[in-house]
């Protein structure tokens, strides 16, 4: 059995694994927790974000690790002082442009984390549907059983709904800027990847604005976009597009 697979089982049984503080005498090197992130975050810090997000704690605790090591390498760009050249006409030393150009770049990094949150339906063996708000996701489930009825695929694949949400925890100490939401968001993608996902159905706008930088342009083929699920149920036209793109996967479904 897959790590990540096992991992989803024992969170749907309400199991917490239990794992060390500190490296155990004689015992292997860690394969999941990074030491960094388990010498910084409490067990409750872990715990917390782990339930919110209804991750498994292995991966909370690797949310936590990725902001503290984006925040640090920011922090020794902002620290490290600029080189400085001597002009040849005064002798007069004077910042290097390309440095003055580069701590500039870095000071103006924006670090306030984007809000958005991405509903995920696992539909049949090889399906993900998104949409990006509670409201839509309860019709979108309903949608996606009458499409799945119609076409007279299986109906006992179609799994319990998954949320993403950003900022992963509301805390000033943690780095959540866009490029760390990024970096979340395609491990999140690619755990739907490794478990067979091969097309996408998407509504809304921050669908199309986070998946693709997560990796879902991949499926440019296999994928159906639209603005959100109401047009989609009120239009003749966009239901058709929908059926003919599933109706290409063939198999797959």
């Amino acid at each position: 059995m897959l790590e990540q697979t096992r991992l989803d089982y024992l969170q749907a049984m309400g199991i917490t694994q239990w794992m060390p503080r500190s490296a155990l005498e004689n015992a292997p090197e860690p394969r999941w927790l990074p030491t960094e992130a388990a010498n910084h975050h409490s067990h409750q810090e872990v715990e917390q974000l782990a339930q919110s997000h209804h991750i498994p704690p292995v991966m909370a605790a690797e949310l936590l690790a990725v902001g503290d090591a984006a925040q640090q390498s920011r922090g020794a760009q902002n620290a490290a002082p600029p080189p400085i050249s001597k002009s040849a006409e005064n002798n007069t030393a004077v910042p290097s442009p390309v440095a003055t150009a580069e701590v500039t770049a870095a000071e103006a990094v924006d670090l306030t984390p984007p809000r958005f949150e991405l509903h995920f339906l696992r539909v049949g063996q090889h399906g993900v549907w998104v949409c990006q708000d509670a409201q839509t996701l309860d019709a979108m489930m309903r949608f996606a059983y009458r499409v799945m009825a119609g076409m007279q695929q299986p109906l006992d694949m179609m799994q319990a709904p998954l949320t993403f949400r950003w900022p992963f925890i509301e805390s000033s100490h943690h780095d959540q800027s866009q490029s760390v939401a990024v970096q979340a968001l395609t491990a999140q993608w690619q755990h739907f990847a490794t478990q067979g996902s091969q097309y996408i159905v998407a509504f809304g706008d921050d669908c199309q604005q986070w998946l693709p930088l997560a990796g879902a342009e991949m499926y440019e083929k296999n994928s159906f976009w639209a603005a959100n699920l109401n047009q989609v149920l009120e239009t003749p036209e966009e239901k058709r597009r929908l059926w003919h793109m599933l109706l290409q996967q063939g198999s797959v479904l």
